[in-house]
């Protein structure tokens, strides 16, 4: 291992050895190829932005994971890990518990017989509903791009040592995936995602292993769990390993306890917001038939959550080996300076994953690390070319079709799709800039934007009631209340001005008595960082607060606005209940084959506005076997947080 190590040292270049560029240098040039290959294949819209629909349940299964698996997921999960202990985990593990949903769901958006998630708006409301969708879920693709970037600058950092010029790293892997999503569209990004899903899936669990070996050997530890269990100076093991945050280390860390109120409110959250994310539309879509998208998207997360246990555990080792002193992997004015200074221990921690890989995997092999910066490089493709390629959909269907050019030719649509991408990836450049950290871009963005409009969706499939004008209402309700609890003022600014003042820099456009009283009537978190004071809104009450209030809001408009003509509701409702005949074709989005199969199943409830379809074999069979995968996953992480103690 050592002559490895010294080999590696003397060869670097920009912090890599020659043999991790020439790994690095070989993907590159054949995923590329293998995306612009797939611009054979595009004819028309139906190509660009669905892939044809003729993908198998293995190629949807791979084009969910990768879709839905990018670099900041293994960051953030590394960093909250590193941060909050096993904790940490929730930051993606808060998506397990609506895995199950995604069985009963694929088939619904299938069988939309959509391009894009808009069309559903369409379909169910009216154009202005998707005129609103379409330009939420092009803010949703430029959040999503850019926190994908925004970690892989992290990691870039990490990995090279901090050697290798992030913009340089962060333009290169903008401009392939845009050369191949512009090139292919959706069907490069399935093809290429195949590749990059089982690139990603070495990557999450090639140094685990050797994190653990190295943890074992800096505690003196019998083994790598066993030094999980010891923990560092500060930090006990039995509080690392505890799946909820308790509040002895809240409060040494500086952070708001992990519950299970907070862990319940996550998923909740997840579960409404996953269903209108743009990708999600061609992740249970882009398949021959409905089945293979239920299989897909619900097998393909199932295969994420198993890699979440990894990057805990992965986490777990790095504060072991980067947190005791005298360790030989981080000199003792290094981590005084952690220690001391808030900002550098959160900066350290968003780069820590790459940083065990740069320091790590040399000591094993040359070339090691050139193949999870491949790997690296590939989740954040996977991930980014999925959502420009449907968020250009968004543009070029439901914008630029119905408002600006309803006459576009079908090749016309594919290249407004495929210039409107690069100018989504700019903006998602420009909205990089603004990011602090990975829990901060986690629980206060990508997961909260797409809630604001997911409630119409349930509402929308469930009950004919619900309105277009309840859209807009409990659309912008929810976002409202979003951001009158998330921005938080800093501690010294708090210390100057009193509590009373709590938001006031933000909204001085409010008057100064609803400015006062503000701070007083939600739910707030104050805790400790080195000795300042910090208030914010608690993250789950937040959820409360937009949540409940969009609900609200959409409830109250459905009950004295004017609901869609029932032959429109009728309509819609039988495209849900329509399965889908391998190698139908539709003109329209939204429209019935010629000879359609038989609807499914019939009501569940008696009731005339109540939209709940009688259960199936198939789906409830999938929905129980989800369950106990679930509950596998969760025993499974116990277990090994068990394991050496």
């Amino acid at each position: 291992m050592l002559l490895a190590a010294e080999i590696a040292e003397s060869s670097e270049l920009l912090g890599l050895h020659w043999m991790d560029w020439v790994v690095l240098f070989a993907y590159l040039i054949g995923i590329t190829a293998m995306g612009i290959w797939s611009y054979t294949k595009v004819h028309d819209a139906d190509d660009f932005f669905m892939g044809g629909r003729r993908f198998g349940k293995v190629f949807m299964m791979f084009f969910a994971f990768g879709a839905g698996t990018s670099s900041e997921h293994a960051i953030s999960v590394a960093a909250g890990s590193f941060r909050n202990g096993l904790a940490g985990i929730w930051y993606q593990f808060l998506w397990l518990w609506a895995t199950p949903f995604y069985w009963i769901i694929a088939p619904v958006m299938r069988r939309m017989r959509a391009l894009t998630t808009s069309d559903f708006f369409e379909a169910r409301y009216d154009t202005s509903t998707s005129l609103l969708y379409s330009i939420l879920g092009i803010c949703m693709s430029i959040t999503f791009i850019s926190a994908s970037l925004f970690f892989g600058a992290k990691m870039v950092t990490g990995l090279t040592g901090g050697q290798f010029p992030v913009v340089y790293a962060v333009g290169a892997m903008t401009v392939m995936f845009v050369m191949y999503g512009m090139a292919g569209g959706l069907g490069a990004a399935v093809v290429t995602d195949f590749v990059q899903g089982i690139l990603t899936i070495i990557f999450s669990f090639l140094l685990l292993p050797f994190a653990l070996y190295y943890a074992a050997q800096v505690t003196g530890a019998s083994g790598g769990f066993a030094a999980l269990h010891e923990g560092v100076p500060g930090f006990s093991g039995s509080d690392m390993l505890s799946m909820t945050l308790t509040n002895d280390l809240a409060a040494k860390l500086g952070k708001e306890p992990i519950t299970i109120f907070y862990i319940v409110m996550m998923s909740i959250n997840a579960l409404i917001g996953i269903v209108v994310q743009p990708h999600i539309m061609g992740v249970c879509g882009a398949g021959k038939t409905e089945y293979e998208g239920r299989f897909g998207f619900t097998v393909g997360n199932f295969m994420k959550r198993l890699c979440t246990i990894a990057w805990t555990f992965t986490g777990l080792a790095c504060v072991v080996i980067y947190l005791t002193p005298d360790n030989g992997f981080i000199t003792a004015e290094r981590l005084a300076e952690l220690n001391s200074d808030p900002t550098e221990m959160k900066n350290f921690a968003d780069s820590v994953f790459g940083y065990a890989a740069h320091d790590i995997l040399p000591k094993i092999s040359p070339g090691l690390v050139g193949l999870l910066f491949a790997s690296l490089l590939a989740a954040i493709m996977s991930s980014c070319d999925a959502h420009m390629v449907m968020g250009s959909g968004l543009f070029a269907e439901n914008i630029y079709r119905k408002f600006l050019n309803p006459k576009a030719s079908k090749i016309s649509l594919v290249w407004v799709g495929r210039f409107s991408g690069i100018v989504i990836v700019a903006l998602a450049l420009v909205m990089m800039t603004q990011f602090e950290d990975a829990i901060q871009v986690l629980t206060r963005y990508v997961n909260a934007v797409p809630a604001f409009i997911g409630l119409a969706f349930w509402f929308g499939i469930i009950w004919r009631g619900y309105t277009p004008a309840a859209v807009w209402t409990s659309t912008l309700t929810a976002a409202g209340l979003w951001y009158l609890t998330t921005v938080h003022t800093s501690s010294e600014w708090i210390a100057a001005q009193g509590n009373s003042a709590f938001l006031q820099e933000n909204i001085d456009f409010l008057p100064r008595w609803f400015r006062e009283k503000l701070w007083t009537w939600f739910p707030f978190t104050k805790f400790e960082i080195v000795g300042q004071e910090k208030i914010t809104t608690s993250i789950p009450w937040q959820y409360v607060i937009y949540l409940g209030g969009g609900a609200i809001a959409g409830l109250v408009t459905s009950f004295i606005s004017r609901r869609p003509e029932e032959s429109k509701l009728d309509h819609f409702f039988t495209l849900l209940r329509t399965p889908v005949r391998p190698g139908e074709k539709v003109d329209q989005p939204c429209t019935l084959p010629e000879k359609p199969l038989p609807p499914e199943t019939g009501k569940l409830l008696p009731i005339k506005d109540i939209e709940l379809p009688t259960p199936t074999f198939i789906g409830m069979a999938g929905f129980i076997i989800s369950w106990i995968v679930v509950g596998i996953l969760v025993a499974l992480t116990w277990w090994l947080a068990q394991l050496g103690g």
